[in-house]
């Protein structure tokens, strides 16, 4: 455990001791708070090559990607939590070179926004103004990644559009599961921690218990769906996963891979050509 953890559960244990609330609503913040924005080598290319364009947002304009033809098969590109549209540059281009449009953004409070704050309904929201922006007149397809695929599935459960095919590229489940470790790791106490989640089921307009991503999908019209994920993920476990096939079983695939890495399986050949030969099926 490193020693910013340390003062981290210094400060909220002995904060939550004498104002709960505020000690509740602060760790919320920092919940929110996208610490990494830099832009890597090998992802600086994916904005080079792609054509640029933005959607009107209240907060701010989303920065938005493009590559591929217009009358080809749609697929949607999503992100995960302190990352950008370029990793996922791999599947965009080779998504193009076998005829279809790809559409991507970076999140909001990731790559060059101001903000560094953002949550799973504010990316939602995004996403839904990206999709009602392009206006899709037949079935388009998502690939995900990690917090992107809770992004993915949070906001086409409450769209009424029909999906092809959905690919995540690892998945968390359980929305509030990530809660309650952000909680354990910095010593929150239950009292500060129903502040946190009120706040949270405030900004999602639900309660987050029921954000589970096995769950919304069962609002969600799509063909098929192919989960990729590394059994020895440390960041997402691949219990998720399996949690969600399993709730999920006549059109859903689990490739699982061995010691690929949570970012590093974005770069990794043998995914992406699993990825279109799903896609080609």
């Amino acid at each position: 455990m490193g020693w910013q953890i340390y003062i981290l559960r210094f400060y909220f244990k002995s904060v939550s001791l004498f104002v709960p609330k505020f000690a509740g609503l602060k760790a919320f913040k920092l919940f929110q708070k996208v610490r990494i924005k830099t832009i890597r080598k090998r992802e600086e290319g994916f904005y080079k090559e792609v054509h640029h364009f933005t959607v009107s947002s209240s907060k701010e304009d989303l920065l938005c990607y493009e590559i591929g033809s217009q009358n080809k098969n749609l697929v949607f590109l999503l992100h995960g939590w302190e990352s950008n549209a370029g990793s996922l540059s791999k599947f965009a281009f080779q998504l193009s070179k076998n005829n279809f449009r790809v559409i991507s953004f970076d999140l909001p409070g990731h790559g060059k926004y101001k903000s560094n704050y953002t949550n799973l309904a504010e990316c939602g929201e995004a996403f839904t103004k990206v999709i009602e922006y392009i206006k899709p007149s037949k079935p388009f397809s998502v690939i995900s990644h990690s917090f992107g695929s809770a992004v993915c599935t949070y906001t086409l459960s409450k769209l009424n559009y029909k999906l092809d095919k959905l690919v995540f590229l690892t998945s968390p489940n359980s929305i509030f599961e990530i809660f309650k470790d952000f909680k354990n790791m910095i010593g929150l106490s239950n009292d500060s921690f129903t502040y946190f989640v009120q706040k949270a089921n405030l900004l999602a307009n639900e309660e987050i218990k029921n954000i589970n991503v096995d769950a919304k999908l069962k609002l969600i019209d799509f063909s098929k769906l192919l989960l990729i994920h590394d059994e020895h993920d440390k960041i997402i476990p691949i219990k998720n996963s399996e949690e969600i096939k399993k709730m999920n079983t006549e059109n859903t695939q689990l490739i699982k891979y061995s010691k690929i890495g949570h970012y590093k399986m974005l770069w990794n050949d043998k995914v992406v050509e699993d990825t279109m030969s799903f896609f080609k099926e």
